[in-house]
């Protein structure tokens, strides 16, 4: 019963002084819910990324890339001419565990003319396979095929964005548009594909047979990129090996030099996505804690102003029989009320806040349970922990010098 009558009292306490309780409520909940709001939106960042990836890079997915250097999320693919189709058709014939592949050269930033209207597009040249490997879908027409490679047709199959721009509401298939004054005949559209890992429209694009490509537009003998897709995932390291030692053999690289073109692997994409994410999952939580710590020695001084405030009351209350147990319970319990409830509040303001910069971001609407069982258990915490010191110093006063 006196420990019922301890706690009640503490909490009462705690709320007569409103003004007291508002700042230490503030110190902590802003905190609280910073913390709240980066972790959940670091997760549906990464969610977002690893949906953008997926569609791109299946785990059977061995990619090659002409040049050396990194490859980053979010940021333009640099390339050498160095990575040749016959590189690419030498990988096919020695790598028995590669199913299909897709060498690929981008051409970007051409203009394309169509029904009267002109617009800036990017010109890909792609296999015939590439409906495969890339998971295409063809909502009108068809695809192009391997004669039409061979014979370096001038067919073209175009975006979303590309068809509006050009056609607008009108049927472009059988439709002629001119890249750089050379006529192309459109025999299919395929559907959106969205930004791919590097910031890339892939929705504004015009998919051409690479031989068109190569001899055609570009007029050049090497290729941007190839992906392979192997039978089996498990295989995917070891051709990646495979690939390795196949292109340092045919571009004559010494065992001291760097290779002059990239191989990425599922495992190299889920490292490029936890450096891309890290901000979120690292250095932005970590500046939440600060916030925190910030609020918790705010939480300390205000609950030290108050145990000198109430000296007289503290030596009262020794003097009728309380215990220096009791004293300091019931700064404990000021000090936790406050913080759990700013925590409790902080979670809430954090999940709200967050509703509107996800759909802001464009990011999923992700609510981390671990950030918020972490928040409810740091709130707890940083209320013992800063009622700790006030309660000591409460209970340690004596009654006789408190009374006089």
């Amino acid at each position: 019963m006196v420990k019922i009558r301890v706690v009640q009292s503490g909490f009462r306490t705690a709320w007569t002084h409103k003004v007291r309780a508002l700042f230490m409520i503030l110190s902590i909940m802003i905190g609280i819910a910073a913390l709240t709001i980066i972790i959940s939106l670091g997760k549906g960042t990464e969610e977002k990324i690893m949906a953008q990836v997926r569609k791109f890079f299946s785990p059977k997915t061995v990619m090659v890339v002409s040049g050396g250097g990194r490859m980053e999320p979010n940021r333009p693919v640099s390339f050498s001419g160095n990575l040749k189709l016959d590189d690419v058709e030498e990988i096919i014939r020695q790598i028995g565990d590669i199913t299909d592949f897709d060498a690929i050269l981008p051409v970007p930033g051409k203009e394309a003319q169509a029904n009267g209207n002109n617009t800036l597009v990017d010109i890909v040249g792609h296999t015939p396979a590439a409906e495969i490997v890339h998971n295409l879908v063809v909502t009108e027409g068809r695809f192009f095929g391997e004669a039409e490679n061979r014979t370096l047709a001038r067919v073209a199959v175009i975006t979303p964005r590309a068809r509006e721009r050009l056609f607008g509401t009108s049927n472009p298939i059988a439709q002629t548009i001119r890249i750089d004054n050379v006529p192309f005949q459109v025999i299919g559209v395929i559907g959106p594909r969205g930004m791919d890992p590097h910031g890339t429209d892939k929705d504004n694009e015009i998919l051409i047979p690479l031989n068109t490509v190569l001899r055609r537009v570009a007029n050049v003998d090497y290729v941007m990129l190839a992906k392979f897709l192997v039978h089996d995932e498990r295989r995917t390291i070891p051709a990646a090996e495979q690939i390795k030692s196949i292109l340092r053999e045919r571009h004559s690289i010494n065992p001291s030099e760097e290779n002059d073109f990239q191989v990425i692997t599922p495992v190299r994409v889920k490292e490029l996505i936890d450096n891309a994410t890290r901000t979120f999952n690292l250095y932005l939580p970590l500046l939440a804690f600060v916030a925190l710590l910030v609020g918790s020695i705010v939480v300390v001084n205000l609950m030290l102003i108050s145990v000198n405030e109430r000296v007289k009351e503290i030596g009262l209350r020794k003097a009728v029989g309380a215990r220096s147990n009791d004293i300091a319970v019931q700064f404990l319990i000021e000090a936790s009320s406050v913080t759990i409830v700013s925590g409790a509040a902080g979670i809430g303001i954090g999940i709200l806040l967050l509703t509107q910069i996800a759909k802001y971001m464009n990011v999923p609407f992700t609510i981390s349970w671990s950030a918020v069982l972490i928040c409810s258990v740091v709130s707890i915490i940083i209320g013992i922990a800063a009622g700790y010191f006030p309660a000591k110093k409460a209970a340690g006063l004596s009654p006789i010098e408190s009374l006089r």
